[in-house]
């Protein structure tokens, strides 16, 4: 796979950037220290690669196609060299060169191509809010005529394929997904609930355990320009959870101010975490501290909180700061449980679409690998991502908290993406400063509410 890195403006997804420059910088840390550990990454079994290649011929129609196929996505880095453990069985099989180019400035760079009559053949994201205004625009392809209808409801579950819809069409298909809505803590010294049923019997123990004078919570809010986008995606997951799916669509397109008594208990309910006796150096510590370094206080040797609410990405990030720490003995993690009973086993996802502009034969080829349940499988072995494909087998996933969250995934009753992750770039930056204003200044919830539904009528 050619590799074209184009390190522009900052990048839309601001979030996206945040995490993936945490990741760099811990690395580089990682690799200057005295303590510092080599750890391989995870390969795909032969076999599954040998399969790759058998579903990236069949995707071909059994031709040696040639030619190119040119990609704009965002990765980077280590996580570009996973991505190409995906693509090299597809490039072997097909003869095609994908021409993967990765930028910090997504949306600006695609529009340009488009409004310059040179776009991607492929596209790929997680900013989905981003991708639906260009199906919109009608730049992208219909999947049901690039991968087929047959393919599409046989390999996506109907919310990761409305979710990628507009109109009744499928823009694109999710190439890569992490599972929000985790709790994770030291085995060690963790006493609290491992399996809570519901957030009352979790919130519960947390509130006991400020009133002995521990402190529950470990919160870090602060992100550059992002700050405040853990808060947000956590308020986000509560409202989903908390008041269901349907009232939170109507609040992600607009319909549901963030002046409901929905929303402002979804504020209320995440306050809870960040109150002065409950989160680990109190709202001023939690504003200044990088997300990257919430847990951090979790493992001294005086643990200074005990549990941290994050998505399934944080492990890496946390076993990047302690390279010692071993999986299941000395950090796991356990699903948020419930906020209604009205709305039970519901979770939460954020992931990485793909879609097609140019539907030329190597365009169309490549997304049918993509969608395929074998490509599906390299992507678990990275160890990095969970697969979209619904087929894709447990134990296609070597690093174990993916394996849990694919379990997790598989009993849900319902999965749904963030909403703040379809909405408007402007609208976003306002709700996550809510977040910060919030943890800051709890008493002033109605004037911050209604100062992002003043964001929504302005973006």
């Amino acid at each position: 796979m050619n590799l074209i890195t184009c390190v522009t403006a900052p990048i839309a997804n601001r979030r996206l950037a945040a995490v993936a420059g945490a990741v760099v910088l811990l690395l580089v840390t990682a690799c200057s220290s005295g303590d510092s550990q080599t750890v391989d990454p995870p390969k795909a079994p032969q076999s599954a690669v040998d399969a790759a290649e058998q579903a990236a011929a069949e995707a071909a129609g059994g031709e040696q196609l040639d030619g190119s196929v040119s990609m704009l996505g965002v990765l980077g880095g280590e996580e570009l060299d996973a991505f190409d453990s995906v693509i090299a069985p597809f490039e072997a099989a097909t003869g095609i060169d994908v021409q993967y180019e990765g930028t910090r400035d997504f949306a600006a760079v695609l529009q340009t191509r488009v409004d310059g009559g040179s776009p991607p053949d492929v596209v790929a994201t997680p900013a989905i809010g981003e991708m639906r205004g260009f199906a919109e625009d009608g730049v992208l392809a219909d999947m049901e005529a690039v991968v087929g209808q047959d393919v599409l409801e046989e390999s996506f579950t109907p919310s990761l394929l409305e979710t990628a819809s507009l109109d009744g069409q499928v823009f694109g298909v999710f190439n890569t997904i992490s599972l929000g809505g985790v709790i994770w803590y030291d085995p060690k010294t963790y006493d609290g609930p491992t399996d809570p049923q519901t957030w009352e019997e979790l919130q519960g123990w947390a509130t006991e355990q400020a009133a002995a004078g521990e402190t529950p919570w470990c919160v870090g809010l602060e992100s550059g320009a992002a700050s405040g986008w853990p808060a947000a995606d956590f308020i986000d997951e509560i409202l989903l959870r908390q008041a269901g799916p349907e009232l939170h669509k109507r609040w992600q397109e607009g319909e549901e101010p963030f002046t409901s008594p929905e929303v402002q208990q979804a504020f209320e309910t995440y306050g809870e975490t960040v109150r002065e006796d409950t989160v680990y150096g109190g709202s001023v510590n939690a504003l200044s501290t990088n997300f990257a370094k919430a847990a951090n206080p979790m493992f001294a040797k005086d643990p200074g909180c005990s549990i941290l609410q994050q998505a399934t990405f944080m492990g890496g990030i946390i076993q990047d700061s302690f390279p010692n720490l071993e999986s299941g003995t000395d950090l796991a993690y356990f699903p948020v449980p419930d906020f209604s009973t009205d709305f039970p086993g519901i979770r939460s996802i954020s992931g990485e679409i793909v879609g097609v502009i140019n539907d030329s034969p190597q365009a169309v080829a490549l997304v049918k690998y993509l969608a395929s349940t074998e490509a599906g499988s390299l992507i678990a072995a990275t160890g990095r991502w969970l697969s979209g494909n619904k087929n894709v087998d447990d134990a296609a996933y070597q690093d174990p908290f993916l394996s849990q969250a694919s379990q997790v995934l598989a009993e849900a009753k319902g999965t749904y993406s963030l909403g703040n992750s379809l909405m408007p770039q402007s609208l976003v930056d306002a709700f996550w400063k809510a977040g910060v204003e919030y943890t800051k200044n709890p008493d002033d919830l109605d004037a911050i509410l209604a100062t992002v539904d003043q964001a929504r009528q302005d973006s």
